[in-house]
């Protein structure tokens, strides 16, 4: 799926303070953002730093992901090389040297996966036009290195919640006289969602009886937060409106705002 993005701000640090994340940037690079993914543009060249926050990232899985390469409608990366450690203040991080294609130009450059001693998780890659891979690498490699860890802000509720739903599908069936309601929720580890909802009913008048079904799907990226002494799962669509639902337990049964749901792995998630 191709990035959307639009430049919103010039950084030295890329930090989000509620997973406890930080790494340096230089300030001259353009910065942009989808969802959970932080683009970083030079532009004075095809420098290009990515970076996608992964909660709940393992070693295993950053490894596979760094040997198995990555491909969407933008970019297709593939390693060139064994992974090697990189060491990272409160956490630990894994290299691989890349090759590939990004918006059609031949690129060189790394790919990292970094794990925080709190259960945070991030990829990079960084890249730069073949001919200048050369010039950019000590760069790449130090803005890697300058990777750091610390206290994620959001309460320990809110971090429990968000690990054991990413990845997870929820759906809910409800049924009334006249109408019945389906509704599958996707939360993905990367913060992306899938929202879809089907009803249908059916209606009576002078000729007859009349058979309605509709169906819609809404995506964009979700959070869980802490609010008043308890857990609420928000939804911030992409077309800027937003929806919160409290989140329960009940004796092992999900419940968002009083209605039961059904847990099952995502299908929709890569």
């Amino acid at each position: 799926m191709a990035f959307i993005m639009m430049v919103v701000a010039r950084a030295h640090a890329y930090t989000d303070d509620e997973l406890g994340i930080s790494i340096d940037i230089d300030e001259s690079y353009q910065v942009s953002r989808q969802y959970d993914v932080t683009r970083f543009t030079s532009a004075d060249s095809d420098n290009v730093v990515i970076i996608r926050n992964w909660p709940d990232l393992t070693q295993e899985m950053a490894r596979d992901y760094l040997l198995s390469g990555y491909q969407n409608g933008v970019i297709a990366v593939v390693a060139t090389g064994d992974v090697t450690e990189q060491q990272v203040e409160n956490g630990t991080g894994l290299l691989v040297d890349v090759t590939g294609i990004f918006q059609r130009k031949l690129m060189k450059g790394l790919a990292a996966a970094f794990i925080g001693n709190d259960g945070q998780g991030m990829v990079m890659l960084a890249v730069a036009a073949d001919r200048e891979w050369d010039k950019f690498k000590s760069e790449a490699e130090q803005i890697a290195s300058s990777v750091v860890f610390s206290q994620p802000s959001a309460g320990p509720d809110a971090r429990d919640w968000y690990y054991m739903l990413a990845g997870k599908s929820f759906s809910f069936r409800g049924e009334s006289s006249d109408t019945k309601r389906r509704e599958v929720l996707h939360l993905c580890s990367d913060s992306g969602f899938k929202h879809r909802l089907a009803t249908s009913s059916m209606e009576d008048s002078d000729t007859g009886s009349a058979f309605g079904f509709s169906s819609k799907s809404k995506s964009g990226y979700w959070e869980v937060v802490d609010v008043d002494g308890g857990s609420r799962l928000v939804l911030h669509y992409g077309d800027g409106s937003k929806e919160s639902a409290v989140i329960e337990d009940r004796g092992g049964r999900f419940f968002l705002d009083g209605r039961r749901y059904i847990i099952e792995r995502s299908q929709y998630c890569n």
